[in-house]
Formats: C-alpha cells, sequence, structure tokens
C-alpha cells in the first residue's frame, strides 16, 4: 500500500476498491506489483555514508591532483 494503485487509484496508504465502490479486502495485484518495482526509500545511514564517500572521494581527488 505504499504506492498508488493503478487499477483503481487508491491512494498510498489507502485501500484498494471494487468496481463497487466498496473497499476491497486484498490490495489489487497490479499494486502489489508496481510496488515491487519501485526501490525501498533510502535510511538516513544510508544517505549519510554515500555523502560521506563522496567527499572523501573529492577529497583525495583534491589531494593528488597535480597541475
Amino acid at each position: 500500500m505504499s504506492v498508488r494503485c493503478p487499477l483503481c487509484g487508491a491512494k498510498p496508504k489507502e485501500k484498494c476498491t471494487l468496481s463497487t465502490g466498496k473497499p476491497s479486502v486484498k490490495t489489487h495485484l497490479d499494486r502489489n506489483l508496481a510496488a515491487a518495482q519501485t526501490s525501498a526509500p533510502e535510511s538516513f545511514g544510508q544517505a549519510w555514508l554515500r555523502s560521506l564517500k563522496a567527499a572523501t572521494s573529492l577529497g583525495m581527488r583534491i589531494l593528488f591532483h597535480h597541475p
């Protein structure tokens, strides 16, 4: 339920609806497939490590750069 349902248009965190407009007991298969194709959100720790790696790489290039 982390993505919009492509079949019924239910918003993220909302239950899917049937063609009658009543709530569905299960989420639609298309919604499950769409959620599986999206990547997981990056955690704070992962973002910090990525930033640290980029800064270290830049620092090394500047340090060892020969004019």
